[in-house]
């Protein structure tokens, strides 16, 4: 805890937000074959937001029927508050638009503080009861890029070599994350204190990323001249080191006390009983830890990533482009544990390290066709296979809290990945260069799609992850762009555009899971 902290919750007048930035640019040529050019830009702003929601809960009969009235019910009202500033800054060279580098440096910094108040019916005790939370979280992004390219020569073909480098480091802090929880019994509402309540959470995790690219294009002429062949290599490194530190306040008997008699505010029970002047062995609150070992973990991706791809225009009005890529990817995490199968039973409290590792080890072709049936009509066809892995926090074993319900979050480490098929199909409309409407189907067969599930409880809700066996997504988007000088003339600069989807999804659930979860053949959870 922090001792000149305010913990109550009071109601005031949102202010408004406010922002602002500046930017700069300079170009710099020498001797006409030498072109420097020099971009800067800084902005600040805070914005403040209140969001009112209700929430209702149903039970189930023994029958898996929906009871008509909600037996869980209350109002959630949160107010954030988003503060954040970042600055960029480019410096590109060329020299004679043959070879041309740029370095940039990007830098964000972003905090949010949020106040939520729930207040309901909640649990499996239909408890009436009041959750009071004051999160803080900070992210800062630092990153470092050099690109380039130039332009060259092989066996008379135009090519172009490209290349960029990457160092990136994304840091993300809740200091002291607080919640407690007040319940009403009759006409008098006061602190809970059956369950684990005043609870603290400090979160860092800390990523930082090394990257590297290369990629060839040639120029290779065999229906038209405008056809080409790439192939490059992505070859990355990204560390994570995440710790997790939990703490609440324990209720002791060494003061006569009821949790009847805590019905004060918050800032003066913690006055009168957390931080009094008299020995802290004698209090009525005492610190006590929360946290596990499995709370902290290290986490490591390495991946190589050669591929290829080949665009030719067998006809004047026909394109197609054909790749491939290999993907070798491997997801470690170093998960912290108590070594409790130790056979020196003195040793069984010790943190160990247990490694987890998930693999890709294979090839991902993609294949799409355009063809152009006259200046306005465009068809576009498209068939992928892609991946999906596991978040790193998803993949471990433990827990954090939810950032919006009531509720607690477990990793789960048997996690596999999901193989996606895609196919597309689009059909354009031009009714002029700059107006268009887009008509197009998408469907998607996934192998071992990752839920979101809740997981069985006797009090707040647990949510997790799984693997399911199998789900289909399809569906429908239509969007268009259209120029306003229908209206006026003088409106030719300005358009206006729109987007529509839609998309159903089907899961089937694997027989043990059947056993668990609601239903099969349902809509997907998650993703």
């Amino acid at each position: 805890m922090f001792i000149n902290r305010f913990y109550d919750v009071y109601e005031s007048t949102l202010l408004p937000g406010f922002g602002g930035s500046v930017e700069g640019a300079k170009k710099i040529d020498i001797n006409g074959d030498h072109h420097l050019t020099i971009y800067g830009n800084y902005s600040y702003s805070q914005d403040r937001q209140y969001r009112p929601e209700e929430f209702f809960g149903y039970d189930y009969d023994a029958d898996g029927n929906q009871q008509p009235e909600a037996s869980k019910y209350g109002t959630i009202d949160q107010t954030t508050m988003d503060v954040s500033h970042g600055g960029m800054l480019n410096i590109g060279y060329n020299y004679l638009d043959v070879l041309r580098m740029k370095y940039t440096k990007l830098y964000t910094n972003n905090a949010v503080k949020t106040t939520r108040v729930t207040d309901g019916i909640i649990g499996s005790n239909y408890d009436h009861l009041t959750f009071y939370n004051l999160n803080w979280e900070q992210r800062a992004l630092n990153v470092d890029q050099i690109s380039g390219d130039f332009d060259y020569k092989l066996f008379d073909m135009d090519s172009n070599f490209n290349f960029g480098l990457q160092h990136s480091t994304a840091e993300f802090y809740q200091p002291n994350n607080y919640q407690y929880i007040y319940i009403t019994e009759g006409d008098r509402t006061f602190i809970d204190n059956t369950k684990s309540n005043h609870l603290a959470n400090r979160v860092t995790s800390d990523d930082t990323l090394n990257a590297l690219y290369l990629k060839n294009k040639h120029e290779i002429e065999i229906f038209n001249s405008d056809e080409y062949i790439e192939y490059g290599i992505n070859i990355s490194s990204k560390e994570r080191v995440s710790r997790q530190k939990k703490y609440y306040l324990d209720k002791t008997n060494n003061l006569p006390v009821s949790d009847r008699e805590l019905f004060s505010d918050i800032d003066t029970i913690y006055s009168n009983y957390v931080i009094p002047d008299y020995p802290y062995d004698y209090r009525l609150f005492q610190i006590a830890t929360l946290f596990k070992a499995e709370d902290s973990f290290d986490g490591y991706i390495d991946e190589t990533s050669p591929y290829i791809s080949w665009m030719s225009r067998p006809g004047e009005d026909l394109e197609m482009v054909l790749g491939l890529r290999y993907v070798n990817l491997e997801q470690k995490i170093d998960q912290y544990k108590l070594d409790k199968s130790n056979p020196d039973f003195s040793k069984r409290n010790n943190v160990i390290l247990v490694p987890q590792t998930l693999k890709i080890d294979d090839y991902f072709p993609s294949l799409s066709v355009k063809y152009k049936y006259d200046d306005k009509n465009i068809f576009d066809i498209a068939v992928s296979k892609t991946y999906i892995m596991p978040d790193m926090r998803e993949f471990t074993e433990g827990e954090y809290f939810h950032p919006f319900d009531v509720a607690t979050i477990v990793g789960n480490p048997e996690l596999v990945n999901t193989i996606i098929y895609n196919f597309d199909l689009k059909y354009s409309y031009f009714f002029s260069e700059s107006e268009n409407v887009k008509l197009g189907l998408f469907y998607k067969y996934m192998d071992k799609p990752i839920e979101d599930v809740m997981k069985p409880s006797t009090s707040l809700p647990i949510y997790s992850f799984e693997n399911t066996d199998s789900a289909t997504l399809y569906g429908f988007e239509i969007d268009g762009r259209k120029n306003l000088d229908f209206i006026n003339p003088k409106w030719s600069n300005y358009f206006i555009s729109g987007n529509f989807s839609y998309n159903y999804s089907e899961v089937s659930l694997t027989e043990e899971q059947k056993e668990i979860f609601t239903s099969d053949t349902r809509d997907l959870q998650g993703l």
